[in-house]
């Protein structure tokens, strides 16, 4: 296998700043090699399954359609209508619990768009979403365990204990992506 068909695979879906390097790197590997005696295509199998290399990268690196603005922020503002939607709702009904809940998911809509502001256009685009769903899952959240620590637990009670460990999980897969982003937006100097 040439290294220019090798690279195609390795490197196929990369955003553009870490394929560049790492087309650089790949190159002075294998000219390194072949310096030391073996032809071009001895010295790419040294380089691995193409495959195998591309899937590492991936989860190294952005890929170029994650740059791309993956998610409309919109989602983020509609997250918080609905919220405050539900909010009016429940002081309209007397509700108060869902009130408290609703106004107190949107105070903590401040300190994530304060948070999610400052980062590049492709990370913000990921997190404003992403925000403002898990705001939508707090709210109900904080409604249904207020309500169950009040005596009148909602009939499916066991999500009141299963939404934090879902927001664990949503944590730990966008603060990865996060990564990944920041450090191919590094490598771009977007950062």
């Amino acid at each position: 296998m040439t290294l220019n068909a090798w690279l195609n695979v390795a490197l196929g879906d990369l955003a553009p700043a870490a394929r560049d390097r790492m087309n650089a790197e790949y190159h002075a590997h294998v000219q390194d090699a072949m310096h030391s005696g073996l032809t071009e295509p001895e010295a790419v199998a040294t380089l691995g399954d193409p495959t195998q290399v591309n899937r590492a990268l991936r989860r190294t690196y952005a890929t170029a359609s994650e740059l791309r603005n993956g998610q409309v922020p919109k989602m983020w503002w509609f997250m918080l209508l609905l919220v405050a939607w539900c909010g009016l709702a429940a002081l309209w009904f007397e509700q108060d619990v869902e009130a408290v809940a609703a106004a107190t998911a949107l105070v903590l809509a401040c300190p994530a768009w304060m948070l999610a502001r400052n980062e590049p256009q492709p990370v913000r685009n990921l997190l404003l979403p992403t925000a403002g769903q898990w705001l939508l899952n707090f709210f109900f959240w904080l409604s249904w365990s207020v309500q169950a620590w009040l005596g009148d637990p909602p009939s499916f009670g066991a999500i009141v204990w299963l939404l934090p460990v879902m927001w664990l999980m949503w944590f730990g897969e966008v603060g990865r992506v996060v990564r990944r982003m920041r450090r191919t937006l590094k490598l771009e100097g977007r950062a």
